[in-house]
């Protein structure tokens, strides 16, 4: 009997459970950053109302805490990722993977020509999509200013003197800009190619177990399925990275047990 193995038993190291930790506390603190901070700026919106009915007259204090508790969480997981990627193998091989080349040129004209019926079908991918590599970098300017313009803000009566009071209104007015269109490129963006895509919907779970399915890379990474399964390939081969259910396996063990059993018998 040929042994088989269903391609949904494969799975591929997509996220380390450091690079997952490193995710899910910039996901939290990013969504905490928001929530108290447009709360500063609408205190009469709907959304806002439960906080002020929760904590009545201290909400506004209790507010600035919140919000400057997950500012520092956010820049010690960046400061952490800094290091990932410095000093880590795998960290630096991320930015090499995520630096852009002439190929996401070609991809980003291939998938335009793709929507408006022009070619067939997508461009096949590597690791990382021009898609990805754009949000990955547009997160990282996206942190240099909110960072800077925060502490500005946070340490007003420092700077004060120092930028004059139109200089702290400028720092205002970029840090609230920016946190508009930070939020709106996670949830038009980023949300949408995790979440609400027809090709990963309900959710892709990779920031959570860490692993992709063959048929997910098949799908969504090609090209870096292709190099890991190379022969003399450096990167981890399939056998280095996936789970496998072994249920094909143990439905072998058996056929073959059963069938010296039979032998004897005769």
């Amino acid at each position: 009997m040929e042994k088989m193995t269903s391609k949904h038993e494969q799975k591929y190291l997509r996220m380390t459970l450091n690079e997952r930790i490193q995710h899910f506390l910039l996901l939290s603190s990013f969504i905490i950053l928001v929530s108290t901070g447009f709360a500063l700026k609408y205190p009469e919106a709907v959304w806002v109302m439960w906080f002020r009915w929760i904590f009545g007259e201290y909400a506004f204090e209790i507010r600035g805490i919140v919000h400057r508790v997950a500012a520092v969480v956010m820049t010690a997981d960046s400061i952490y990722h800094i290091l990932y990627v410095s000093f880590t193998k795998r960290g630096r091989k991320l930015i090499v993977d995520l630096w852009f080349y002439k190929k996401d040129i070609a991809d980003l004209t291939g998938t335009l020509k793709y929507y408006f019926g022009k070619e067939d079908s997508k461009p096949r991918y590597g690791r990382f999509s021009y898609i990805e590599k754009s949000e990955y970098w547009a997160l990282v300017w996206g942190n240099l200013v909110m960072g800077a313009t925060g502490v500005v803000l946070w340490f007003n009566n420092t700077f004060l003197p120092v930028i004059s009071s139109i200089g702290m209104e400028v720092a205002t007015a970029i840090h609230f800009y920016e946190a508009i269109l930070a939020s709106l490129a996670i949830v038009t963006w980023h949300f949408y190619f995790v979440i609400y895509n027809p090709d990963v919907y309900p959710i892709n779970k990779a920031f959570i177990t860490g692993f992709l399915t063959r048929e997910e890379m098949e799908h969504e990474h090609p090209l870096e399925l292709e190099e890991m399964e190379k022969p003399d390939s450096g990167s981890k081969k399939p056998d280095d990275t996936k789970e496998e259910v072994n249920t094909v396996a143990g439905t072998d063990n058996e056929i073959s047990e059963n069938t010296e059993k039979d032998t004897e018998i005769k």
